[in-house]
Order: C-alpha cells, then structure tokens, then sequence
C-alpha cells in the first residue's frame, strides 16, 4: 500500500514538473527575441486582399518596434519556432479560431504555445454595374441604367470610383476585420496612431516581442462607424499622392467602417434620385415644389425642391427604391428630402400639411415623415427585408405628431451636432428628441449623422483649437445598445494645403477619441487622453494637457473672447518651448500654424465695431401720427435722416436696386420705414404671405437683425407682402420667439416699401404671459444696440444682397459687422 501511494506521489510530482516546463517553455516564446526573427506570418494559401494588407501591416510595423522583418508565407515552415496566423483558413480552424459570429468588423486573438491567431472576417467588395469607373463615365452609367429600369432615373453610384483606392488596391467596403486585429497586437505593444502619416505614428523601441497569452473576441458596440473626410471619401486622387494614402490608413487603423452591408449607399437625400435629372423636370414639373408662383426645379442648383403631395413622384419613388434593392441589392436607402429642404411646398395638395407652430426645427416634421412613412409602407409590401430611411434634420429634426408608429422597415437616421453638447440645453434637447424618435420606431433601427466641421473655412470657429473629448465619451455611452452606428462629416483641406495649416491639428483628437469609443464606449476618457499627451507630445506633455484642458473648456468663447483666445497663444508657446525641435516640436507646430487664422479673429475682436456705421436715432416722435399701412406718407417720418444700403460683400455704392430706411424711437418701439426701389417690379419675388412661413427667405426680402444690451441676436424678416418670419439667433434658429412686429406693406410700379414698429419687452417681463418684443432698453451712446438693415432680392439664381453695413460676406450674419445704433 505505501509502494503504491510513493508510486502516485511521484507521478503528480512528475506531472506538475512536466505542467511547469511547459508554461515556462510558453513564457519563453517569442515574436521577436533581440532583435532576432523568432516567428513568420502565415497567411491562408490563397488570402483575401484586405488579409494581405493586415500581414503587410504587421510585418511592416512589427520591424519598426524591434527591427525584425518577418517573413510572410502560406504555409508554416519546418523549424520557425512560432507562427502568427493572419486571416482565417483551414489551420486556424483546426486549432479551434473561426471568423464564425465575427461581424461589422469584429475580430479574434487566440494563442497557444507556439502560435498567435490574428482573425477577423474579411472580404472583398465587388461593385455591380453600371457604375462610374471615374466622371466621363457617368454617361454610359445613365445609359445603362435607363435601360435597366424604363426611367430616367438619377443613380447614386455615379462617384463610386472615389469609394475605391487604387494605391492599396482595396474597397471602401471590402471587410477587414483581420486587419483590425492585427492593430489591435500592435496596440498591446504600445502602437499607436493619431494622425496621419509619421507624423502622427508613436511605436515603442523594442528588443523583443513576447509571444502573449491570450483569447479575446472583441465585438464594436457600433456597427456603422464612419468618418467622411471632405472631400476625400476613400479615395488618393488620380496621382495616389502619398499623403492621400497615409489619410486612408490611418482611418483604418482607427477602426472605421462605413457598414454598406447594413445601410447601403444611399443614407442621405435619396429621393432626390427620382427627380433630380432634366428630363424629369420637363415632363413632369408637378413632381417638384411650388414657390412664388413657380416650381422650383433648380433648388441649389441641381435637385429641385419635390412637391411631396405628388403621386406620381411617390410612385417613382417606389419604384425606385424597388428597383436599388432587386439590381444593387441594397439593403437600406434613403427617401430623405433634398439638402436645404425647409419649405412648403405652395399647392393646392400641400396646403395645411405643414406645422409652422412646432417652431423651425418641427414645421416640416409631418409632411417630410408623412411621405416617408408611406414610401416605407408601400415597399414593405414587396420588400419587407430590406429598409428604408430618412434624416431627421433642420425643418424635420422632431419627430412627427401624426404617425403613431413608423412602418416596421422605417429607420431614422437622427442629424446633431454634439460639439454643442456643451451647452446641457442642447444636449437635453437632443436626448428627449432621441426618445421620442424611439418611441415611435418599431424596427429600433436609428443611426446618428454628426459633423465635425469646426475647422472649416468661413465658419465661426476657424482657427480655434475645439476640443470636445468628454462631449463625446459622455454621448457615446449614452447612444450605446440604442444607436446602430453613425456617420460623421469631418472636414479635411484640401491636399495642396496643408503646407500652410492642417485641418486635423486639432480635430485628429476628437476623431481618434470616437473612433476608440465605437468600439468600447465604456473605456476610460481620460486615462485615453493621459495615454495621448504621454505618447504624443512627450517632453511637452503637462503643457499640452494644460491647453486641450482649456481648449476644451473655453472654445465656444474663443470667437467672441479676447482673453480666451489671448491665453490659448500663451498656453500653446509654453508648449513650443517644452516640445522642442524634433517630432513633438512639429506636432505642437500644426496647432501653431492652424491657429495663425485666430490672430486675425482675435484682432477684429480687439477693434470692436470701430468700422462699423453708426445710426442716430431720433426720439420722441409721436407715434399716433403714423398710419400702418407701408406708405410712408405720414408726418411721422417727416425730418428723419434717410440711409442707404450699399452692396453687402464689397461696400459699394450704389448698388443695382437702391434701398433708403428711415428710423425713429417712439414710446417703448423702434419704428422703421423702408423703400426697396426695383427694375423689375413686374417679377417681384414674393415667396411668403403668411406669417412664419420662412419660404420668406428664398425670395425678395427685407432683414433687420438687432443685438440689444440683453440679447444677441433678434432677425427678422419680411416679404413685400407684409409676411413676417421672427427667429432667435442666439442659440440656432428659434422661429418661436415671438417679436410682436408690427408690418405693413405696399406695392407700387416702381418701388415696395415697408413700415414697421418692433416693440420693446424689459428685462423684468421676460416671461411674463403674452409678452412679446425684444429684450433691451433704449440705446445709448454708452450701452448701444447693434443692428444691420438688409435686403435680399432674387430673380432665378441671381441673387442681389445689400446691408446698412456691409459684411464683406455673401451673406448678412456676421454680428462683428453690426451697425452701431443709439438714442442721443
């Protein structure tokens, strides 16, 4: 009995000993051992091209950490230690790692004791004709097309060669979940990338890589994921410039995609395809939009705006949509309105269908959501797998009062602008808007359409470093296990310039910040950003954090703020100096060199409005002596100085069609009278009759925008028929806010004029029931109102702008070019 119990003790000693060899002999694997090849890629006998690219990355980047180039091969080779199996194949498979439930990117890293799996799901995307192999092409494509479907139809795959990038040899849609492991290793060692290019590309100095213990499946909390770089899509250019490719790794390397297997290529404006070519606008003009007495077959210049009360553009539509999903097999498009779609059409069929009451952003929730609710029932009946989407967005953000519940197939693909989310109203907002879409949703399929455009040319942020880190992990975990994924516009200059400055200077943060959230929205913030300053800026690290912490408190201030902007210079020369002159040193200088556009900013904020006219305004008129009537006959306007508008972009005078305003304050009012002088009276441009119709904007129009010591800023706007439209500007347009305007108008053979009394609400009465009027008290020299006179007079797509004080702009928005108005 003792023989037999020494016998089995020595046996588990024996298996433990053997148990320890074993792990140790494990621990003792290698990728890479001082600098020595321990391991080769195996790829499977005949990859995939994006399996391809995965092992060239890791070959390529793996040499760069320790300095040993591996060898890529199909088939393990006898005596190699250690094999790293890229891309799934029959050996994989045999050693247990599959691609089985591995979607939208997803991936899997397994090891064992000398071998590391690297899989993912992958595949090559082939697109189906007709589509445009480059612009020429378009032509054959409308043939084609045309022949396919009996109409004339618009196509959307007519830029699909943009969709393709030549330099690497891969689609935009070609699935490369192997690829997203391999970055995913190369992350565990310390990689990573942050921006394009060199640049952007911090990897650890290694002498060896250990060969890790590990089996993770790591699945992105959102499937759609993507980024659409203006104006660059996934595409190099015709000379496949090296910056170009650099772009497009990196967004890969990000771990983007734009999920066409879920949303197809049509998430945007895709009713415009049933009526956006000539020959459907001269045979069918009922298809589009009546305003001012016209159809408008050119909205911005190509679409037209539809009529969406007209059958037969429904029935085109259908068929359409029937006809993208039977050729393309496309799984989802959309029947949203053309872009700048914002008013009603004037028909008969259309009348009573919108709801200017729900203010701008709900006036045309029921007529858009209407037409696309039933598009989307009428194609479930042919098509109940496939899905049909439209954007909630400017006049159609809220979502519809008169459709209980969407069609089953319906999805929603929500616009917001989460840099604004600093502002807890807005993000309020969006939340409850984001229930109340879901609320009515059956198929739970919702997306979010983003825009990081900050840094944008001509917008009020140009220049200014905006950061929104802590804005978008905050969002993303709410919009988890409820969003699907999102598509987010990020500008991107031009290639030929960014010699001078670089878009990306600063938005590269947000968009790596999302890219990383889309795949664990649960992660960290801030040790990601620690992570960064560390890697990315090194020496100047504490300096960098202290301005991106700043930066990202203080950007929206930065366009009105002196001071803001005078401590962002001295918190980005602290970083200079810390950085130095080698690759931090040029990473601080991108900010540098984007902020240059500031100083000019900063500059025009430090003169004020000395440039600006000034309008004295003469008080203690008697306003009983005026009858409303837009006249200007009275005695009240008798001894008023009289301005002119000059030419809104250049200052010149005079400009085509002069226009004279007189103004006077009389108890508690600003009173205005206005001669608009036309060459044309007998196509005056009337596009709004109605109070709050804001179709008031694409004709003949007079604006008077005004910024009191309380508010900033008031627009109004009015049509020669006397229409009103009233908008809060202070946070987007508020077409709610009730100004008590008083207009008259009238209508004579070779002028229109206007008379007007806009009343004046205190302080104190701010939200007192009924009060109506703008928020101030009479201007002084001291305490004065800032203002702009405008007209805006259009015939066709000529359109004439003139201003009491010119903008240098095509357009009157610009508070800094505000006139100075006072009461002596």
């Amino acid at each position: 009995m003792r023989l037999w119990l020494r016998s089995l003790w020595r046996a588990v000693v024996l298996a433990a000993c053997c148990g320890a060899c074993c792990r140790a002999a494990c621990a003792e694997a290698f990728i890479v051992r001082d600098g020595e090849v321990q391991a080769e890629i195996v790829l499977p006998e005949a990859p995939l091209r994006t399996t391809k690219l995965a092992a060239q990355e890791l070959r390529t980047v793996l040499q760069k950490i320790a300095g040993a180039k591996l060898p890529i091969v199909t088939a393990p080779t006898d005596g190699c230690p250690v094999q790293v199996y890229v891309g799934v194949s029959p050996r994989t498979e045999r050693l247990g790692v599959t691609d089985e439930g591995l979607k939208y990117g997803a991936f899997r890293i397994v090891s064992g004791d000398n071998w590391l799996a690297l899989v993912g799901h992958d595949s090559e995307y082939t697109p189906i004709e007709p589509w445009a192999h480059n612009w020429e092409d378009r032509f054959r494509v409308y043939d084609e097309w045309d022949a396919i479907t009996g109409a004339k139809w618009g196509n959307p795959f007519l830029g699909m060669h943009r969709r393709y990038c030549p330099a690497l040899g891969i689609w935009e849609a070609d699935e490369r979940g192997s690829f997203n492991a391999v970055n995913e290793f190369l992350r565990s060692l310390g990689a990573r990338w942050y921006f394009p290019g060199e640049l952007g590309e911090c990897l650890p100095k290694l002498s060896s890589v250990a060969l890790p213990t590990v089996n993770r499946t790591v699945r992105p909390d959102f499937p759609m994921r993507h980024l659409l770089f203006y104006y660059h899509e996934f595409w190099t250019g015709t000379d496949n410039a090296p910056a170009n490719v650099e772009d497009l790794i990196w967004q890969m390397r990000l771990g983007l995609f734009a999920s066409q297997e879920v949303v197809g290529s049509v998430i945007g404006h895709g009713s415009t395809l049933a009526h956006s070519r000539d020959e459907v606008k001269q045979a069918h003009p009922e298809y589009y939009a009546l305003s001012g007495g016209k159809r408008d077959t050119d909205h911005y210049g190509w679409g037209g705006a539809p009529c969406l009360s007209s059958e037969g553009l429904f029935q085109d539509n259908v068929r359409l949509l029937q006809a993208l999903y039977d050729h393309y097999k496309q799984p989802m498009v959309s029947v949203a309105p053309q872009d700048g779609y914002c008013d009603l059409c004037e028909c008969e069929l259309c009348k009573g269908k919108g709801t200017p009451e729900r203010g701008w952003t709900g006036q045309l929730s029921d007529y858009v959501w209407g037409y696309a609710d039933r598009v989307a029932r009428e194609v479930y009946e042919t098509h109940p797998d496939r899905k049909v989407s439209c954007i909630a967005y400017t006049a159609y953000l809220q979502p519809p009062l008169r459709i209980e519940q969407f069609s089953p197939n319906m999805a929603v693909i929500l616009c917001q602008a989460r840099g604004d989310f600093t502002d807890p109203e807005k993000r309020k907002e969006y939340s409850d808007l984001l229930q109340g879409w879901m609320a009515k949703l059956p198929s739970k399929e919702l997306y979010i359409w983003d825009y990081y455009l900050h840094a944008q040319p001509g917008t009020t942020c140009e220049g200014v470093p905006v950061y929104f880190p802590h804005i978008i992990a905050g969002d993303l975990r709410a919009l988890k296990d409820v969003s699907r994924g999102e598509h987010i516009e990020v500008y991107r200059n031009y290639w030929e310039n960014r010699d001078t400055w670089d878009s990306l200077a600063a938005n590269h943060l947000n968009c790596y910040v999302t890219a990383r959230l889309y795949w664990d929205a649960n992660q960290d913030v801030d040790a990601l950003l620690e992570d960064y300053y560390e890697k990315f800026y090194g020496p100047a690290r504490a300096e960098m954090k202290a301005f991106i912490q700043y930066a990202e408190a203080n950007w929206p201030q930065a366009s009105k703020n002196v001071a803001v902007i005078d401590r962002l210079f001295e918190l980005i020369a602290a970083a200079e100096v810390a950085a130095g002159d080698g690759i931090y040193g040029k990473r601080v200088d991108l900010l540098v060199e984007y902020m240059q556009r500031l100083k000019q900013l900063r500059d025009r904020l430090a003169r004020g409005r000395k440039d600006v006219p000034e309008l004295r305004v003469l008080g203690g008129h008697d306003p009983t002596t005026l009858k409303l009537d837009g006249k200007l006959d009275d005695p009240f306007w008798e001894g008023l100085p009289e301005c002119e508008l000059v030419v809104c972009e250049t200052g010149h005078w005079p400009p085509p069609n002069r226009t004279q305003f007189r103004a006077a304050w009389a108890a508690d009012a600003v009173y205005l009278g206005i001669r608009c002088l036309d060459s044309d009276m007998a196509n005056l441009n009337i596009t709004a009759r109605e109070a709050g119709d804001t179709s008031v904007w694409n004709g003949d129009n007079v604006e008077v925008l005004l910024e009191t010591q309380a508010h900033s800023y008031y627009q109004v706007a009015i049509s020669p028929a006397g229409a009103v439209v009233n908008a809060d500007r202070e946070k987007g347009i508020d077409t709610l806010w009730q100004s008590g305007v008083e207009a008259a108008a009238h209508v004579g053979e070779r002028e229109w004029t206007l008379e007007l009394r806009i009343p004046i609400l205190k302080e104190a009465d701010v939200g007192t029931p009924g009060a109506k009027g703008v928020v101030g008290r009479q201007p002084t020299r001291t305490y004065p109102w800032y203002f702009n006179v405008c007209r805006q007079r259009q015939r066709g797509e000529a359109r004439e702008l003139t201003a009491f004080s010119p903008t240098g702009q095509p357009h009157f928005h610009d508070t800094l070019k505000f006139g100075v108005m006072y009461v002596p």
